[in-house]
């Protein structure tokens, strides 16, 4: 008898293999799904995994002409006794086999299909069929620039979206009761039977034609925010100039002492002050901003302008809003511009309201509707009349600065390397070239952080401003949801996040981490059920901080509320999901303190909290001090007042917070606590922090850049069954270990498996993006990338503590 080890093992292994044939199916990858579902057919042929894989294998061989074998199939699945899978493969062998005569039938069959006509046309622009074609006939991104170029065939002019016969009560996206072969081997019930597929559609809610004025905005506030936003950007671009000068001089000063050469002499202009150079960059990137902008799309973009009569065709409405709101603004109209991408995106850039631009993609043009393009107008609007657009164009162009260098560098180092023939020389320009992609990859992720607050707070507003020009909340709801969907789409399509959409995505209506996962389950689920953890869980806005817009559900419950107060029916049912607590008693500050650090926010800040727990040890040991002082043993009393305990406590407390949380973090992966849950299953828990670390194992394509543009990992995503997830990866050697082959020599990195099946393992976290610490990436040819999350997180708290000792140390010479 086998041991039970053996026998979860063997399961595990079953599985992996299942969901792999699912994933290849699902990428109509049909040779290696045939061959991964044939063998769990043969393995368990009368266990729901076999009845799954046999399942897989009938849509496989129907899209492979093997309609001989399917039909085999669909007879031996046709006499198991299950109900629901004997009426799938009866509906099935009767597609496979069509009656003789070919008389039409006086009423549709019910294969799940609905005919195609003229009145469902336009289907094909719902959020199911929003223009996008299956990835086999998609045009690939250009190896240059990471961009799509624009297919004319796949979004025709009649392929707007029209109403969707809303779904019955409650007010909810309907689900289908139907399903298909290769959507219902996706998941089981509890019996065993394949489940459901969902469908999404839309209510269609209506509009208000003359909208009643919502309370004004208080712009003050805000404006000021904006303002010390672009300080603090200014600021932090003075002071990251500053470091790379400095330490450019001293390793130049290293090797002139090592080698005695001239050249390597320390540059005296480095040692002047950046301020009056970074002040004139500035004051002339922003004055600069609308051409300059123009001038990064127009060459990696190939952007033209956008005429009226080609808008009109596409939405009237948004012709007469730009016309009627800026008249009423006594501005003058955006200059429109047009970017020929298939992923719909819009947004807005300048200096001043009358050098303004809004650029929309042609894929935003066909994907919408008229309503709903005059609504992201309208948004695009709402940042120009606001002010917000000029530092975000300003910050946009700085952050462009050390993005073009990553992108580039990595880009035409391929091209030097396969021109040198010396293997020792095209070794040392890879390290030192992916060094200053990585360097300057960092450098753009920390450009960003001033900015995030205002990146947010101005979604707000601009939500509220379309909803009050169009007076259509609801339209603008569909359009943000369509956009999620979109750039999910071409994420799939091009196999990795395009430069464009991470270079620009301070700008985008919709971020492009939400997007990727949002967009990928819309169509796995209803929309309440995803955006649930947006609207309820407690601690969502602290989460938020890191990211660059505000959370879908929250913006799509404001929409919400925006549409009840004009008396809609709403598209969505997000508000009664998340009532009002009730008010807590005020509890005194002790008592508020110790209630808050039982809670799991605290947990999850703790690395963070612990530096306050610093200043608690510094004030502790300034009291020793004072005691001492006022005694004989003045040994101790320099205690009192030292500065160098106080910036040392500080590294100290964070170092303690770290090992505070690091087991929590991290909890041991073991086959028999680890999951492999659904995407909607992890959109659709209220409660989750990242904290909440659990064990997963999924399985599905990787997806990300290849290349040295990606060694540290900045793009990978897992494409499984049921959605997009963004992995995590930190090499066990660190970066070092990822920039440095030697050290790689007998590991795989993520991106040599990028665009392959594999199985990633490791820690899900569910904060306002969905991701997955890694543990290990494991492809089915055996080749095994390891990550080392746990190990390097302990480092980074000893090595804080370390620091703190040495300037505690220093401090007391």
């Amino acid at each position: 008898m086998a041991s039970p080890n053996n026998q979860n093992s063997a399961d595990s292994s079953l599985k992996q293999s299942l969901e792999a044939g699912l994933a290849a199916l699902k990428q109509k990858d049909y040779q290696s799904a045939i061959a991964l579902l044939e063998s769990v057919s043969q393995t368990a042929a009368n266990q729901p995994p076999g009845i799954r894989a046999q399942m897989g294998l009938v849509a496989a061989y129907k899209a492979t002409g093997n309609l001989k074998s399917a039909i085999a199939l669909c007879t031996s699945l046709s006499k198991i006794p299950n109900t629901q899978i004997k009426t799938w493969a009866d509906r099935t062998l009767t597609e496979l086999t069509p009656p003789l005569p070919p008389k039409p039938p006086e009423t549709p069959p019910e294969t799940g299909f609905v005919a195609f006509n003229s009145a469902t046309e336009s289907a094909k622009k719902t959020v199911k069929g929003d223009g996008l074609r299956p990835a086999s006939l998609r045009p690939t991104a250009d190896t240059k620039t990471g961009f799509a170029p624009l297919d004319p065939t796949s979004a025709p002019g009649n392929t707007k979206s029209t109403h969707i016969s809303p779904p019955p009560p409650p007010p909810k996206p309907a689900i289908s009761t139907e399903t298909t072969p290769d959507t219902e081997i996706s998941g089981e019930n509890s019996s065993g039977s394949p489940t459901d597929t969902y469908q999404l559609t839309w209510r269609e809610a209506g509009r208000v034609k003359s909208p009643r004025p919502l309370k004004q905005l208080k712009l003050l506030e805000f404006r000021i925010g904006a303002f010390a936003s672009a300080i603090a950007l200014f600021f932090l671009a003075r002071f990251v100039l500053q470091f790379l000068l400095t330490n450019t001089n001293s390793l130049l000063v290293q090797l002139y002492i090592f080698t005695r050469l001239p050249i390597f002499g320390p540059i005296q202009l480095f040692y002047r002050d950046p301020t009056p150079f970074l002040q004139f960059v500035f004051g002339l990137l922003l004055a600069s901003s609308p051409w300059l902008i123009d001038a990064l799309l127009k060459l990696f973009c190939g952007i033209d302008t956008l005429r009226g009569s080609v808008l009109s065709k596409h939405s009237k409405e948004a012709t007469r809003v730009l016309r009627s709101f800026c008249t009423k603004q006594n501005m003058p109209v955006p200059v429109l511009k047009l970017l020929p991408l298939n992923v719909p995106v819009a947004f807005s850039y300048g200096c001043l309201p009358r050098f303004a631009r809004i650029a929309v993609s042609q894929g935003l043009l066909e994907q919408l509707t008229d309503e709903e393009i005059a609504t992201i107008f309208a948004r695009e609007l709402g940042h120009i009349s606001h002010w917000d657009f000029a530092p975000m164009s300003l910050a946009l162009l700085v952050i462009q600065i050390p993005y073009l260098i990553y992108w580039q560098v990595a880009h035409w180092q391929e091209r030097l390397c396969d021109l040198m023939t010396i293997d020792f020389l095209r070794r040392t320009v890879r390290v030192v070239t992916a060094a200053i992609s990585a360097t300057s990859y960092g450098i753009y992720k920390l450009l960003r952080w001033p900015m995030l607050w205002l990146s947010r707070r101005r979604v707000y507003f601009s939500d509220r401003t379309s909803a009050e020009i169009t007076g259509n909340p609801n339209g603008l709801t569909r359009a943000i949801a369509k956009i999620a969907i979109g750039i999910a789409a071409s994420v799939e399509q091009q196999k990795q996040t395009s430069f464009f959409l991470e270079s620009f995505d301070l700008l985008l209506p919709v971020g492009v981490g939400q997007a990727v996962t949002l967009g990928s389950a819309a169509l796995q689920a209803p929309l309440e059920q995803i955006l649930l953890w947006d609207v309820t869980n407690p601690d969502r806005t602290w989460l938020t901080i890191n990211s660059t817009h505000p959370l879908v559900g929250e913006r799509f419950k404001l929409l919400e509320l925006y549409a009840q107060f004009w008396k809609l029916e709403t598209e969505l049912d997000l508000a009664s999901l998340s009532p009002e607590q009730p008010k807590k008693p005020k509890l005194s500050l002790f008592k508020s303190i110790l209630e808050f650090k039982d809670s799991k926010l605290f947990l999850q800040g703790a690395p963070f909290f612990g530096i306050p727990m610093g200043l608690g040890i510094v004030a502790l040991l300034w009291m020793v001090g004072w005691l001492f002082s006022k005694t004989s043993i003045w040994q101790l009393d320099w205690l009192l007042g030292d500065r160098s305990i106080f910036w040392g406590c500080l590294p100290i407390g964070f170092c303690l917070g770290t090992l505070m949380r690091i087991n929590y973090f991290f909890p041991d992966i073991t086959p028999r606590e680890t999951t492999s849950p659904s995407l909607p299953e992890i959109l659709s828990n209220p409660e989750t922090l990242p904290v909440d670390a659990e064990p997963v194992q999924l399985s599905g394509q990787l997806l990300g850049r290849a290349g040295i543009e990606n060694w540290l990992g900045q793009d990978l995503i897992l494409q499984t069954a049921t959605g997009l997830v963004r992995l995590h990866y930190v090499s066990r050697f660190g970066p070092i270990g990822s920039l440095y082959p030697l050290l790689l020599k007998e590991t795989t990195r993520p991106s040599d498996l990028i665009g392959k099946p594999v199985v990633a393992t490791g820690w899900l976290r569910r904060g306002a993006n969905v991701a997955i610490d890694l543990e290990t990436l494991r492809s089915p040819g055996g080749r095994v990338s390891d990550s080392g999350h746990p190990i390097w997180s302990a480092i980074l708290a000893f090595a804080a503590a370390v620091w703190g000792a040495y300037i505690i140390i220093q401090g007391g010479r």
